[in-house]
């Protein structure tokens, strides 16, 4: 998209903030609209299960609406900065808490490997958004996502931003309010613990 397109694109979105404040309710549903598919695949890619991730996308609309007064539009990238910080943090209570409750990484379903490979299908094509372009064959989805859910919250956030979602560095580190040098480093090592959980189903062929 050109740089020119990308930037009227956040401009909109503080457009519509701002007829928010002003108690303009079809604004917000046009942020809902533009939205909630990416939050609930940006999520539903962290947590590997698409109904909470319903849930979740739901509740950080909800607080974006509660929290409208307080937006304050910037220009730039902050609309988007702003939207995946609720996002995330929803995400790592969630993450938390099925940590205490002993339920992480618990072995999917059926359904929920298929919806995988839907969220996954529907990702943007972009191929530098793997650490190595073979693994987004077909038939390797699947794995791919769940090798994603077995990494560590400090390493899978700040990778599924930047490689799924899209952003570049400076806004995931603005969004994880972490310094850059920080999120760089742990988005290489994200990468390679990927690609090293990728190996038992990846062919030597393919390698």
């Amino acid at each position: 998209m050109p740089r020119n397109s990308i930037e009227n694109e956040f401009c909109l979105d503080d457009r519509l903030m701002l007829q928010c404040q002003k108690g303009e309710a079809e604004a917000f549903n046009q942020i809902v609209q533009r939205h909630r598919t990416a939050l609930v695949t940006f999520i539903a890619r962290l947590l590997g299960d698409r109904e909470t991730a319903e849930d979740l996308a739901q509740e950080s609309l909800l607080r974006m609406y509660r929290a409208a007064n307080r937006y304050k539009a910037e220009g730039s990238t902050k609309f988007t900065t702003w939207m995946y910080h609720i996002a995330s943090n929803l995400c790592k209570n969630e993450l938390r808490n099925r940590n205490r409750r002993q339920r992480h990484f618990m072995v999917q379903t059926d359904d929920q490997l298929r919806l995988d490979q839907d969220l996954i299908a529907t990702a943007p094509a972009d191929p530098a958004l793997q650490p190595d372009q073979q693994l987004v064959k077909k038939e390797q989805q699947s794995a791919v996502q769940n090798a994603i859910s077995l990494l560590p919250e400090t390493y899978r956030l700040p990778l599924v931003l930047r490689d799924i979602q899209g952003l570049s560095y400076n806004q995931v580190s603005a969004t994880l309010k972490l310094p850059l040098g920080t999120v760089k480093s742990r988005i290489n090592r994200a990468r390679l613990m990927l690609k090293d959980l990728l190996k038992p189903v990846v062919s030597p062929t393919e390698r």
